[in-house]
């Protein structure tokens, strides 16, 4: 499986399509990874005075701005991109519902995803945070 990563950025559980879907070149080789990325990602949130983790559209825009960041002053957006929605994209997935307190995230299972690599992710994510893998469309 490639490294990219697909994060779908969703307003409510129960709609159909995501608000955004962001493709990052890095981070997605397997639901450990993604967890990884996103919980790097939820640490930086934590620093501003109002997150606004409720907000999905405003987390996948400041997703994008992190990944073309990664530590430098200015931004590259070469490894990172707003895409049109599908039902399966050959990377790992991973659906981001807003929260008041932390997103909740549920990592996509595919055919090459392990029960291994999904406890980590509920590891690195905490259990709260993670919602049960799904099958991929």
């Amino acid at each position: 499986m490639s490294d990219r990563l697909i994060v779908e950025f969703y307003d409510t559980e129960d709609r159909g399509a995501p608000v955004a879907c962001v493709l990052a070149f890095h981070g997605g080789d397997n639901p450990s990874s993604a967890a990884t990325t996103l919980s790097d990602f939820f640490d930086h949130l934590s620093k501003f005075s109002d997150p606004r983790l409720n907000d999905a559209g405003l987390l996948a825009s400041r997703f994008v701005v992190w990944e073309s960041r990664k530590g430098t002053d200015s931004c590259d957006f070469t490894d990172v991109r707003l895409i049109p929605f599908r039902q399966a994209y050959g990377y790992q997935i991973a659906r981001v519902y807003p929260g008041t307190d932390r997103p909740r995230v549920q990592m996509v299972r595919d055919e090459w995803t392990t029960e291994e690599e999904l406890r980590e992710a509920e590891t690195i994510l905490g259990q709260t945070h993670i919602g049960d893998p799904i099958e991929a469309a």
